[in-house]
């Protein structure tokens, strides 16, 4: 079990209306129950020439994104998402195409930037594209893995690194690593079937990425400093 502090409740009056939010994943079905439609999306990737180019074909053929989405949706339901599909038929890319997407979500006006991913290598193309993302005042919000050395993007300066933790869906906290905890589930399977499904980092950083939203929606003159500045202030309020 990890240590974490102040254990503090989302604040269910907001929606997350108002607030775009990137997820950099393996691309959104739309038509998903759990999504119910998004605000836009595109697909990046290296051709056969090993050159990055977009498409606008950004069906997730995976999952993965598409339940990170739906578990944003779940708190955060009137938020708009984009989808940023890098990942195709696994879970996997080039640091390029990382680099790419992020500023992509930049130059498109983007509150916050999702990344339920991690490396774990420092990457100098994605270190300065996160730069660039903070000075424009766009929160990003990364998956962590302390465990499996899994700590990039997460660990660069302005980025909320998230990870797993035993916490409820409506909850966050941090730990002794200054890591971000919340649930690591998805949205909600009857039964048994919860079980089974996916589960993770993944889902925790999908969870304080609407809690994010949350905050921007009361707040929308904020930038991403006074963003950090209070989510640090309520973490240290009472130490």
């Amino acid at each position: 079990m990890l240590e974490t502090k102040n254990v503090h409740k989302m604040n269910s009056f907001y929606t997350g209306r108002g607030v775009t939010i990137a997820v950099i994943d393996s691309g959104i079905n739309q038509y998903h129950s759990h999504v119910q439609g998004v605000k836009d999306g595109i697909q990046i990737r290296v051709n056969r020439e090993r050159y990055i180019e977009y498409h606008h074909d950004f069906r997730d053929r995976l999952g993965h994104g598409t339940a990170v989405a739906a578990a944003i949706k779940g708190i955060a339901k009137d938020a708009d998402l984009i989808g940023v599909k890098i990942f195709d038929d696994k879970l996997a890319a080039y640091p390029s195409v990382l680099a790419e997407a992020i500023e992509w979500s930049i130059e498109n006006n983007v509150q916050i930037i999702h990344l339920s991913l991690g490396l774990d290598q420092d990457y100098e193309m994605i270190r300065t594209a996160c730069k660039a993302a903070c000075e424009k005042n766009i929160a990003i919000v990364s998956a962590i893995d302390r465990s499996r050395g899994i700590i990039y993007p997460g660990v660069y300066p302005g980025v909320f690194a998230v990870q797993a933790g035993e916490v409820k869906r409506d909850e966050w906290a941090i730990d002794h690593n200054n890591t971000f905890i919340a649930c690591g589930f998805p949205r909600e399977l009857k039964g048994n079937a919860q079980l089974y499904n996916m589960h993770g980092h993944s889902f925790a950083a999908a969870h304080f990425t609407a809690h994010l939203a949350l905050i921007f929606e009361e707040n929308p003159t904020w930038t991403s400093r006074e963003l950090w500045e209070h989510v640090y202030s309520s973490i240290n309020h009472n130490f």
